[in-house]
C-alpha cells in the first residue's frame, strides 16, 4: 500500500516487517485486520544478514516442545513459494579438553529423547569427507534435528501469505509512538498519518527497547554480528553438515552452491546505527587460520564475500514474546531473539497469536516472559551464543 495514504485504523498493527512481524501477521491477518508497518524494506536488516540456520532443539533441550513446534512448521511450510527448508545435520566440533564434559552432555540428551550422539573423530571424517581434524578435535556431538533456510525468502514468503490473508504492508514508514489512552494502547503515530488500533505488537529489534523507553523497560541490547562465505574449491553441498566449534566464536553451514559460510564473532556495540555492515579483517584472518584446522580444504580456502549485521540479545540469551504486566493493556513484544529469530519465527508467531487471542497453545510462555528479569536495565553483560560455550556451561 501507499505510505503516503495508510489506513486509518486496524486491529492489530505490527511495528517491524523482519522475519518475527512478518509470521506473526501472517497467523493473525485470517481473523484480524493486521497492518505492518516497516521503516525500511520487508526483512531488510537483521532477517537479511542472518545466516538462517535452524539449531532449535540444540539451543532448547530444557523445552522439547519449543523445537518440535518450530520444525513441524519449517517441514510443513517446505514448498511453499520460493521457500525450502534444508534439512541437515549439525556437528559440535570439541576441543580435547572438553570430550568428557561432551560425551555426558550427548549422552544425557539421548537418554531425553534427542536424536543426539557422541562421535569419535574418524567417524566424522568417515561421515563427512570435508573435515580434516588433525590432533585438536578428538570428536564431535552430532544433533540431527537441525537444518538451514534463505531468511530473506522465508521471510518474504511468510509477508507474501499475510498479504493473501488480508495483511497490509506499510513499507518506508517509521513509527514515531506508541498511542496509550487511560492505560490501553489505542494505536501509533507514524511520520505520514496515525493508525488507530487497540493491540500493537512490536517486533522491532534492537530497537524495540529504545522505542518502548517511556513506555516499559526491555532489556535489550544491540550487538553486532559477522557471516563471510568460502569458496574451498571443492562441493560441499551434499555431505558436509553445519556446526560450530565451542571457543571460537564460529558457527558453520554449507551453501547450496558449494560453499561454505562461516559466521559468529559476535559482540555489543554502543553504535548500532553506525557499525559497519562489512566484515571486519580480523574476523575474516580468524577464519582462514582456523579453517585449515578443522576443513579438508582449509588450505585452499577463498574469501568469497563478507557482511555484518546488528540484532538485539537479552541477558540470557533468549527472547522476549509477552504482554508485559506493567505495560498499556494491548501492548504486545517480541524482541530480542539473539540470532535466532529465524528458527524461533514459527514459535514466536504462534505464542503472540495466542496472546493475542486468548486461545491456548502447548508452547511454554514462561521462557519467554518478561517478568523472569528481575533487572530490566539495558545495560547488562552481553553474552555470545556463536562462543559454542553455553553448553558447556550447563554442565
Amino acid at each position: 500500500m501507499d505510505a503516503d495514504s495508510p489506513p486509518e485504523n486496524a486491529d492489530v498493527v505490527v511495528v517491524g516487517g523482519g522475519v518475527i512481524g512478518c509470521a506473526a501477521a501472517r497467523l493473525l491477518a485470517s481473523d484480524y485486520d493486521v497492518v505492518v508497518v516497516e521503516r525500511g524494506k520487508l526483512a531488510s536488516e537483521a532477517t537479511a544478514l542472518a545466516a538462517g540456520e535452524v539449531t532449535i532443539s540444540p539451543s532448547y533441550t530444557d523445552y522439547p516442545e519449543v523445537g518440535s513446534h518450530a520444525l513441524e512448521f519449517f517441514y510443513e511450510y517446505d514448498g511453499t513459494g520460493e521457500f525450502h527448508y534444508e534439512d541437515r545435520e549439525s556437528v559440535e566440533l570439541v576441543p580435547t579438553e572438553r570430550i568428557g564434559e561432551a560425551k555426558r552432555r550427548s549422552e544425557r540428551l539421548a537418554s531425553a529423547g534427542y536424536d543426539v550422539d557422541f562421535l569419535d573423530g574418524d567417524e566424522i571424517e568417515s561421515l563427512y569427507p570435508g573435515f580434516d581434524l588433525g590432533d585438536e578435535f578428538e570428536g564431535g556431538v552430532r544433533h540431527v534435528e537441525t537444518g538451514f533456510v534463505d531468511p530473506y525468502t522465508f521471510a518474504t514468503t511468510l509477508a507474501d501469505d499475510a498479504t493473501e490473508r488480508g495483511a497490509t504492508f506499510l513499507t518506508d514508514t517509521a513509527v514515531t509512538d506508541v498511542l496509550v489512552d487511560d492505560g490501553a494502547v489505542v494505536g501509533v503515530d507514524t511520520d505520514v498519518g496515525r493508525i488507530e488500533a487497540p493491540t500493537v505488537v512490536v517486533a522491532a529489534g534492537w530497537r524495540t527497547s529504545l522505542f518502548l523507553e517511556d513506555v516499559t523497560p526491555i532489556p535489550v541490547r544491540p550487538y553486532r554480528t559477522q557471516c563471510i562465505v568460502l569458496d574451498l574449491g571443492s562441493d560441499m553441498s551434499e555431505t558436509f553438515p553445519m556446526g560450530w566449534i565451542p571457543g571460537e566464536h564460529v558457527y558453520f553451514r554449507p551453501e547450496l552452491n558449494g560453499d561454505v559460510l562461516v559466521g559468529g564473532w559476535s559482540f555489543a556495540t554502543d553504535d548500532p546505527v553506525g557499525a559497519s555492515g562489512n566484515a571486519d579483517e580480523e574476523f575474516v584472518q580468524h577464519v582462514a587460520d582456523l579453517a585449515p584446522r578443522f576443513l579438508a580444504d582449509g588450505d585452499n580456502a577463498r574469501f568469497v564475500n563478507g557482511w555484518a549485521g546488528v540484532d538485539g540479545a537479552t541477558p540470557d540469551t533468549r527472547p522476549i514474546i509477552d504482554a508485559p504486566a506493567d505495560a498499556p493493556d494491548g501492548l504486545v513484544v517480541a524482541t530480542g531473539f539473539h540470532g535466532r529469530g529465524v528458527m524461533t519465527a514459527p514459535v514466536a508467531a504462534t505464542l503472540v497469536r495466542s496472546i493475542v487471542t486468548g486461545e491456548e497453545t502447548d508452547l511454554p510462555r514462561e521462557p519467554f516472559s518478561l517478568d523472569r528479569f528481575e533487572n530490566r536495565s539495558r545495560e547488562f553483560r552481553f553474552v555470545s551464543i556463536s562462543s559454542g560455550d553455553e553448553a558447556y556451561e550447563e554442565d
